[in-house]
């Protein structure tokens, strides 16, 4: 910005550090909107201020701004997925599935596009109909790398089919780009579904030994806190399960970002699930529910 303070590419770049590092979507809108007064009909510029708006709780000019977006640039299959995860979010499930299948049918590689596809049918109670999307991998995913991928992002190793599961259990850490805290969080997940609690636990417990080997190292973020959290319930530590998904939901809690937020406070439910206390595991999706 200091080298060109009219080019719209430093405001879009300072925008992204704001909202991926720091985690303060109010800035980035703010860059975003910099950028935006030198380049009024950028779409991608138009489609982050609409990711940004979106974290904000800022749901209605987010999606007029996606849609902008998508006006100008209609074969961006970013905007078109921030799209359809807005309407999904938006519970407007007739909407968002085929803003979701265009995105698909531009990169039919993406891993993300087609999760994302599955989770419309599972937020209409659909099972079948997510692990049909979720059959096979898309061009170029092997199937290790695919089940480690449904695994983490957004949970889903409840959704797998007992053949993926059984692959989940066999790949090793590798297939989660070498990270061990989330490779046995979601091998102690399959084997919760399988009813296996004892192997379970042992998982939880190689998660509970990464996830404090990565704050010994400095990172001791919102997301990493409350995962402990999920990898000590698994072990049956209830109270520190509590404590450490308690401080995650305080580090990043739904007023500061409305995504990321309800995300981690999604699992500060599933750590009451896992140590036996639905009624307060109810207490934290109760507001989930309100949203949006």
């Amino acid at each position: 910005i200091a080298l060109d303070p009219r080019h719209p590419d430093g405001y879009r770049a300072l925008g992204g550090y704001y909202r991926l590092v720091l985690l303060t979507p109010d800035s980035a809108v703010e860059h975003y909107l910099k950028g935006l007064a030198l380049a009024p009909t950028d779409p991608d510029l138009l489609g982050l201020l609409g990711v940004a708006e979106k974290a904000l709780g800022r749901w209605e000019q987010a999606l007029e701004h996606l849609r902008r977006g998508q006006g100008l640039d209609p074969r961006a299959a970013g905007i078109s997925y921030a799209l359809g995860n807005t309407l999904l979010w938006l519970r407007r499930y007739d909407e968002a599935l085929p803003q979701l299948e265009h995105a698909v049918a531009l990169e039919p590689s993406s891993l993300q596009w087609l999760e994302e596809k599955a989770m419309v049918f599972l937020a209409r109670g659909d099972l079948a109909g997510a692990r049909a999307v979720l059959d096979r991998p898309p061009p170029g995913v092997d199937r290790p790398s695919f089940v480690a991928y449904l695994a983490t992002y957004w949970d889903l190793y409840w959704v797998l089919t007992p053949d993926q599961r059984a692959l989940l259990k066999r790949v090793r850490p590798s297939a989660f780009d070498g990270d061990a805290s989330y490779w046995a969080l979601a091998l102690a997940g399959a084997h919760e579904v399988d009813g296996d609690l004892r192997r379970a636990a042992a998982y939880g417990d190689s998660a509970r030994a990464a996830f404090e080997q990565r704050r010994t190292a400095g990172t001791d973020d919102a997301l990493s806190k409350v995962l402990l959290g999920v990898a000590l319930a698994y072990m049956g530590r209830k109270d520190e399960a509590i404590r450490a998904g308690q401080r995650g939901v305080a580090m990043l809690p739904l007023s500061r970002d409305a995504v990321a937020g309800a995300y981690v406070q999604h699992q500060l439910a599933r750590i009451y699930i896992l140590v036996g206390e639905p009624d307060k595991a109810l207490d934290q999706l109760e507001p989930l529910l309100r949203l949006p």
